[in-house]
């Protein structure tokens, strides 16, 4: 099924050189006839596949965006896009492995049109479902590149298709979304609970998608043209974002392989020790004395200073922002204890088992063995669900809301802050809200910074494992979570992937067009929206 899709979606892409053309062995004469729920279905999770992959040969930003660091090869978290072929890899991910499948879906469905059946108004909804997936990543490509194949893209007439302006996609993007909300017919049914894999038919849960995923674009915008992103925000807001986590756009994967959350592939599949916690958001969670830890971190075993013998030392710790230490009891329970200032793990309390949550450095090689892992709510659940778009996030935009003025969001900024950590906390199953926002480094009207850095740094932590938008919120935040490589204040995080070369190889003429047009094809041109 997808062999000879993908076949004609790299003759429009121009990828005519990349290493799948032995798809071309598929028998064209002969193809099967795929139903356009299958290819739904197949593109709802590739989707999902591609934005919460960890995979460094497509995926990086869980490291771009400091929640994960390497230990044996740290050039992608030198910011090294080439070695690997990162942008191409991300870039076919989404159009052939996700958008093809949705497009040719479509195809099928308009077909299925023409003849006026009577299931018209199922087929209109299995649109509209098509064009809010479509949105999502062609937002995605937008927020990741700039300039990118539109209009002219995934057909397979057109082997060197025109970019089409990054503003202009978000415009058309929304007017869509608007259409395909107006076309629903709610007494109908979509695809059917088995096909779609992530709502289960329900388009109420989809309604709220779509107006959520316009809701987020609005924001995208309010630092670039405040009147178009309040028009858009206030108007998803009417039509009904996400109201708790029930609403999540996390799809649940299965126990074993091939549909596993990729997460689990690339921490246990693999067989691979290529990722290590970051110090960055370890000591973010220490500092602030952040349950959360426990859900997202693995500890690892405290490290005893020793005498020429080897033996374990009473050991001086000197910390200044405090860090947690995880403790054994006879039981086998752990218990946390939080430390600050000069402290000292003693030698006769190793049988507890002491354990710290200590990260590596970005940029660096790290050792494995001293550095703590991704936590077990990650690698012990193969079946984790992967979310792309979440019901704290909506919280955090509403308190953004609040602090910029003009959009339609009643309660305080505190409020909705609170409710954004709250929703976190229950997402992840972990306890202690309560006490946690008490405190005066976490509590709003006392946090550090101003209200960009306050939800800025909540919402990051938020957003753990969700590379992507992560990213995309300390783009447009300017944010103080993540920090440059140590001892280099002049490499940090790129604001977009540059074009793939070999897309510069084939269409070479329009790739130009469109490096001129953002200002050019660097890892440090900011898209449109990033004004700030």
């Amino acid at each position: 099924m997808k062999k000879l899709i993908s076949i004609l979606i790299i003759v429009v892409i121009a990828f005519a050189c990349d290493d799948r053309l032995d798809e071309l062995n598929t028998d064209k004469k002969n193809p099967a006839q795929v139903p356009a729920s299958s290819l739904f279905s197949n593109g709802l999770k590739n989707s999902f596949d591609i934005l919460n992959s960890i995979d460094v040969n497509e995926n990086v930003f869980n490291l771009y965006i400091q929640y994960f660091t390497t230990t044996t090869y740290p050039e992608e978290t030198r910011y090294n896009l080439t070695s690997r072929t990162i942008p191409e890899n991300f870039w076919f991910a989404i159009y052939v492995d996700a958008l093809a499948d949705l497009n040719e879906a479509k195809k099928l469905i308009n077909v299925d049109l023409e003849s006026e059946p009577p299931n018209a108004a199922e087929l209109n909804n299995q649109l509209a479902l098509i064009t809010f997936l479509e949105a999502f990543m062609y937002s995605t490509l937008v927020d990741v590149f700039g300039n990118v194949p539109y209009t002219e893209a995934l057909n397979p007439d057109n082997i060197t298709p025109a970019y089409d302006d990054a503003e202009s996609i978000y415009d058309d993007l929304v007017a869509r979304i608007d259409a395909a909300l107006n076309s629903l017919d709610m007494s109908e049914p979509a695809f059917g609970p088995n096909q779609d894999i992530l709502y289960h038919d329900d388009l109420s849960l989809w309604v709220k998608f779509a107006n959520t995923l316009k809701f987020r674009m609005g924001m995208r915008l309010a630092d670039y043209n405040s009147t178009k992103s309040q028009s858009w925000v206030n108007s998803a807001l009417a039509g009904g974002v996400f109201e708790s986590n029930a609403d999540n756009a996390a799809l649940s994967y299965q126990s074993i392989a091939p549909n596993t959350n990729p997460v689990y592939v690339d921490l246990v599949l693999s067989g691979r020790q290529d990722f290590i916690l970051a110090e960055t958001i370890g000591n973010r969670l220490n500092e602030l004395r952040d349950p959360r830890i426990t859900a997202y971190v693995t500890p690892v075993a405290f490290a005893y200073k020793t005498d020429e013998n080897s033996v374990k030392l009473d050991s001086t710790i000197t910390n200044s922002t405090g860090y947690y230490i995880v403790w054994e009891a006879v039981d086998g329970t752990d218990s946390l204890t939080w430390r600050n200032g000069t402290f000292t793990v003693r030698a006769a309390d190793a049988d507890k088992n002491p354990r710290v949550f200590k990260g590596g450095k970005i940029g660096a090689n790290n050792s494995y063995v001293i550095h703590a892992k991704v936590g077990p709510a990650l690698y012990a659940n193969p079946s984790l669900p992967g979310t792309i778009m979440s019901y704290a996030e909506v919280e955090f935009l509403m308190a953004e809301c609040v602090e910029r003025g003009g959009y339609n969001v009643t309660g305080t900024a505190e409020e909705h802050y609170n409710a954004g950590i709250l929703a976190s906390f229950n997402q992840w199953g972990v306890d202690g809200y309560d006490d946690y926002i008490m405190q005066p480094n976490v509590a709003y009207n006392t946090a550090a910074g101003d209200w960009k850095n306050k939800i800025g740094r909540q919402l990051w932590l938020s957003q753990y494992d969700m590379g992507v938008e992560a990213w995309n919120s300390w783009k447009r935040l300017d944010h103080d979570a993540p920090y440059p490589l140590d001892g280099d204040t002049e490499v940090t995080i790129p604001y977009r992937f540059t074009y793939p070369l070999i897309e510069d190889q084939l269409n070479g003429v329009n790739v130009t067009a469109a490096s001129n047009a953002i200002g050019g094809d660097e890892k440090y041109t900011k898209i449109f929206w990033d004004v700030n």
